[in-house]
């Protein structure tokens, strides 16, 4: 009888590394179950040389799960997981009395109204920044802020703990005029507020804004306008929307680096794009409509339902309807129910990569669903 073959020989490091760095980002417990074979495969995991490969690899940051607020208002700030991520561990401070305000970039940023302070939060590094002592303008009309990542030529892969921006907008209906503010982490200080008339009744929504090159855009309440800020040049213009939508539009950046915006007229999804037209004009073009009732099944859709959130890089929105929320994956329309949940009417993606060397995942986590 012939002798059995000799085992096949053990991968070397190079080979399995380059096995482990395919594993879908999307999702990370992947990762943690991959570490849990081997010594060698757990090692290679956690070093942070191999953490770097990884996200370069795959280049875009994964939706790991959406932030919002319990209940009917916005306090109490929760993560939903969209992925099969183990449950995130509670902040260090009580973040129940905070407004949930914007997620972007890694970072968390929250508002507290009664002591008139902002928040940012990296929950991966646990790195916490209150500005509140920081000279910080006295608004009594706050609408809305905005964190960003302020590192030059950032790829926004990791940049956890890094210096960052906050936009701080504000209306004043008595001399209807919108400022806007920038703090820098660098200079620990804000800058010289711009200024823009805007008329009555004219206040910028406490919505997630949209980024696209140095630009930063905000709605109004009542959707007719779009405020643009100018990081570069600390100065306010404003835009006229493609139309005017009963619920309000969510702004968003658009794969080829332009101003999108999405619209919800009954069960119909609009996406239009703010495009340069050959005589040099910046006008809206319609991009796409989706008809939600060729995806989702009648009875769960309501009479009007509602864009609450766009995750840029993935191309995936949020839809609110009656029975709960949904996320629509815009380059294949596969449509997933992610929440039971319809009390809100905001979704913060929260996209990141979640590598070993991390450490840990501490979003707040009041529940998971």
């Amino acid at each position: 009888m012939e002798p059995p073959p000799p085992p096949p020989p053990e991968l070397i490091d190079d080979a399995v590394a380059e096995i482990l760095l395919r594993l879908p980002p999307e999702e990370p417990a992947g990762l943690v179950r991959a570490s849990l074979v081997c010594k060698l495969w757990r090692r290679l995991l956690a070093d942070p040389a191999f953490s770097r490969r990884y996200r370069e690899f795959h280049r875009t940051p994964p939706l790991l799960g959406y932030l919002r607020s319990s209940g009917h208002g916005e306090y109490m700030p929760c993560f939903v997981p969209t992925t099969a991520l183990p449950c995130p561990q509670q902040p260090n401070f009580n973040y129940n009395n905070w407004l949930l305000i914007d997620c972007r970039h890694g970072r968390i940023l929250l508002y507290r109204t009664d002591k008139n302070s902002l928040l940012v939060w990296d929950p991966l590094s646990g790195r916490q920044w209150r500005l509140r002592d920081r000279k910080f303008p006295f608004c009594p009309n706050f609408n809305t802020a905005t964190v960003l990542c302020a590192e030059d030529g950032c790829n926004h892969l990791d940049c956890h703990g890094g210096p960052f921006l906050v936009v701080f907008v504000d209306s004043d209906d008595m001399s209807e005029v919108t400022r806007a503010w920038v703090y820098s982490s660098v200079d620990d200080a804000w800058s010289e507020p711009a200024s823009v008339q805007v008329g009555i009744d004219s206040y910028v929504l406490r919505a997630r804004a949209a980024l696209v090159g140095d630009e930063m855009y905000f709605v109004f309440a009542l959707g007719a306008r779009i405020l643009e800020y100018d990081l570069g040049k600390n100065c306010l213009a404003l835009i006229d929307s493609p139309r005017v939508y009963e619920r309000p539009p969510v702004l968003m950046p658009t794969a080829d680096g332009l101003l999108g915006l999405i619209g919800t007229e009954g069960p119909s999804i609009h996406f239009w794009s703010r495009k340069v037209n050959p005589n040099g004009v910046a006008v809206w073009v319609q991009t796409r409509v989706i008809e939600l009732e060729k995806l989702i099944p009648s009875d769960d859709l309501c009479s009007q339902p509602r864009v609450i959130g766009f995750a840029e890089g993935v191309g995936v929105i949020f839809l609110r309807t009656d029975v709960g929320i949904f996320t629509i994956e815009l380059k294949s329309e596969r449509v997933r129910k992610v929440s039971k949940c319809a009390d809100f009417y905001k979704a913060l993606p929260f996209m990141s990569f979640y590598t070993l060397d991390c450490g840990r995942l501490s979003i707040p986590a009041r529940l998971t669903e």
